[in-house]
């Protein structure tokens, strides 16, 4: 595959994972200092990455949202918080998967990833029930 048919492929991996908006947003907003790292992203992370066939792209969400929350990178751990339902994770999942991380990664980080969770089901509309406690 040439590097033409990688940055397509990645494109259209991207597009799946992160949604159209994202993508249109990222391509609209190229200038020329920018657009050198946008192509690699679409290239390598993308079109090489996240298309490969070894892991199944909910597992791959999964991995991704626990490294970014390790590492604390907030803006990109909430743009695949989003994403991850494109790709088939749950709010379960992503439960078992903070708590699981608050053990390896630290419960600071876990605990500001959970709230970013919980704000991002409200902004898509899927927020948690209230537990009533009578």
């Amino acid at each position: 595959m040439n590097d033409e048919q990688r940055y397509q492929q990645g494109i259209a991996v991207r597009t799946e994972v992160l949604g159209e908006k994202h993508v249109n947003r990222s391509l609209d907003n190229l200038n020329d200092f920018n657009q050198d790292f946008q192509n690699f992203i679409s290239r390598f992370a993308w079109g090489e990455v996240w298309s490969r066939p070894g892991l199944p792209r909910h597992t791959r969400s999964l991995v991704t949202i626990a490294i970014l929350l390790a590492l604390g990178r907030e803006d990109e751990l909430r743009m695949h918080l989003r994403a991850c339902f494109n790709n088939g994770v749950t709010k379960d999942d992503l439960k078992e998967l903070i708590l699981h991380c608050s053990l390896y990664a630290g419960l600071p980080a876990a605990n500001a990833a959970m709230h970013m969770a919980e704000e991002v089901f409200t902004e898509l509309g899927i927020a948690p029930e209230k537990i009533n406690k009578d």
